[in-house]
């Protein structure tokens, strides 16, 4: 499941039923995409609903997640204004890039929670960007997951959310600047 791309071309049109239909206040149009929006509840409740239709109607062994997170960056920034004020009007104190990777993490939480619930038996996993952060390990270089798209995999795989991290590592084995060698290691510690 990519648990956040709501469409992946903006100007198709949608059946009634489609999530920009029923909610439109969380999705976002950004690029020629529409996203759900991290931020906002409803958009989190309607991803843990699916995942509990999934769970419930389906006999799988394992639910597995693309590494859509917040969307890899054009030249605008993601369009969560309006959630990210109604956190703050709340009382939150996160900055914007804390706020955003809180979300992603609450969300997987919650996932595991439902998994954990409705099909123990289900294996659950992601597959993040293949680098974490540039310079780790050392020599690495390319998009900053953590600070791009607000994805932090050691913390789901640390606090026992996920089952495993299957993490893209498609460049070429002899590419040093996303050394395929160094990253698995990394990876797999």
């Amino acid at each position: 499941l990519n648990p956040y791309r709501a469409a992946a071309n903006r100007t198709q049109p949608r059946d009634a039923s489609h999530v920009s239909n029923t909610i439109p206040d969380a999705v976002a149009t950004y690029g020629n995409f529409q996203w759900l929006d991290p931020g906002n509840a409803a958009a989190e409740e309607h991803t843990l609903a699916v995942v509990r239709d999934v769970l419930s109607r389906y006999d799988i062994d394992g639910l597995h997640f693309d590494d859509y997170f917040y969307p890899y960056p054009n030249e605008t920034d993601f369009p969560d204004g309006a959630s990210y004020a109604t956190y703050q009007g709340g009382g939150g104190v996160l900055d914007r890039g804390d706020w955003r990777r809180d979300n992603v993490n609450r969300m997987v939480r919650r996932v595991s929670e439902v998994v954990a619930e409705v099909a123990p038996n289900v294996r659950f996993g992601i597959s993040p960007f293949g680098i974490y952060r540039p310079g780790i390990p050392e020599g690495i270089t390319g998009l900053d997951q953590y600070a791009a798209i607000y994805a932090d995999p050691p913390v789901w795989i640390n606090e026992g959310w996920v089952d495993y991290l299957a993490p893209q590592l498609y460049w070429p084995s002899t590419q040093t600047r996303q050394a395929y060698e160094p990253l698995t290691e990394w990876w797999g510690t």
